[in-house]
This record gives C-alpha cells, structure tokens and sequence, in this order.
C-alpha cells in the first residue's frame, strides 16, 4: 500500500484549524485585496497616478494568479493522496474480512507501475507494510494500519477543506482587482474626458 509524501506534509498543517481564511492566508503573507471605492482617496493615500496605481494593482493581479496556480497544483495532488488512502484502507478492510472469515489466503491483483499489474497470494491477514515516502516503508499489524491511515486521512481531508477555503478567498481577491483596474480605468478615462473639455472651453 501507497500513500505519498504530499499527504503526510499537508496533514501537518492542520494546526491552523482555528484560523479563519484571512487570518491562514495573512499568516502566508497573502493580505486581503482593498476594495477600491474611491480612485481619488485611493492615489492620495498611495501617493501614486492612476498610471502607477493601475500598474500596481496589475502586479497584485498577477501575485493572486500565481497563488491560484500553486494551490490548484497542491489541491490536485492532495487529491491524489486522499484517493491513495481510501484504497489502502479499502484493501485493510477486505483482509479484515477475510481474516474474521478464517480464510487460509487469498489472491489478489496489485499494482507494479502506471498499467502494470501482478497477482499475488496473501498467507497471513496479520501484519501489512504501509509504504510512507522517502524510502520507508513500516510493518504494522492490522488494526493498527487502519488506525494510523484512517487518522491521516482526516488530517489529509480536514487541510483539503482548509484549501478549497483558500482558493475561494484568492478567487475573490482576484475579482477584486479586477474591479480596481476597471475603476482605475475608467477613472483615467473620465478625467482626460475633462481636461479635453477644460481646454474646449479654453
């Protein structure tokens, strides 16, 4: 039985549990976007034009997409493990059926490498060894598998909420600046209008 790296690591951030989304992603150095209701006030206080305000807001548009990509990467690859464990913890439950029902072995197809598969017979529905990254892999008896896998699942699961979280607070600062660079632009846009007409009337 696999179950990769990515999990174990994953699972070790779940101390964050008692963190709100904003206060996860400050702690990641991720702030929340500003929500740009006044372009006037908002270049007075960064003592920017708006040509600077809207390159600057372009940047932060960038940093949130590329957090985007990364945390989509890890969501995809957490997934991968949870489906790892869901197998592993599937095949403990078939040899603990197998052992309640006093059988002497069973056979059973497991798999070598991407579509390659063997067969093979298991004599004792006592000991498994759990395959945990790095090189490593431990024997353990039985129940203790299922404990050890089932709680790292929960962990595994419990960060993956933390995730889906996390994107949907990067989507919306995303949006976020979406709307600052339109407002920023049509901003621009309305003051040439009036100097135009400041000169016309000239």
């Amino acid at each position: 039985m696999s179950n990769s790296e990515a999990a174990e690591s994953s699972a070790g951030d779940s101390s964050k549990v008692n963190l709100s989304v904003e206060e996860r992603m400050e702690r990641k150095g991720i702030p929340k976007a500003p929500v740009l209701e006044n372009v006037e006030e908002y270049l007075a206080e960064k003592k920017m034009n708006v040509d600077e305000a809207t390159e600057n807001v372009k940047e932060d548009f960038r940093k949130y997409k590329m957090v985007e990509e990364s945390f989509i990467a890890q969501r995809d690859k957490m997934a991968e493990s949870i489906t790892d464990y869901k197998k592993s913890l599937a095949a403990l439950k078939m040899l603990e059926e197998q052992k309640k029902a006093d059988r002497n072995s069973v056979e059973i197809t497991y798999k070598l490498d991407e579509n390659i598969y063997s067969k093979a017979v298991v004599d004792d529905f006592s000991k498994v060894c759990v395959w945990l990254g790095a090189n490593v892999m431990v024997e353990y008896g039985l129940e203790e598998a299922q404990e050890m896998l089932s709680k790292n699942l929960e962990n595994i699961e419990k960060v993956n909420t933390d995730l889906e979280e996390e994107l949907d607070f990067i989507r919306d600062q995303i949006t976020t600046t979406e709307v600052n660079v339109a407002h920023l632009y049509n901003h621009n846009v309305q003051q040439k209008k009036l100097i135009t007409a400041a000169n016309k009337t000239d």
